[in-house]
């Protein structure tokens, strides 16, 4: 029987492997602007998600003309 695996995806258990290896060897963290680089297609940034959310709660506000 296989064993079962902490996490859901390889993805995530490559992810946690990466911060093991970057805090055994002390490598300095990701600067936010290399995060998102290397972020999955489909990537927002908080920043245009925030903007996105007031535009649309504005949007369904009634007009008082």
């Amino acid at each position: 029987m296989p064993q079962r695996s902490l996490y859901v995806s390889p993805a995530a258990q490559a992810r946690h492997v990466l911060a093991l290896t970057t805090a055994a060897w002390r490598i300095a963290p990701s600067s936010p602007h290399e995060v998102a680089r290397r972020a999955p297609h489909g990537y927002v940034p908080i920043r245009a998600m925030r903007r996105f959310h007031a535009a649309a709660a504005l949007a369904l506000l009634p007009h008082s003309w």
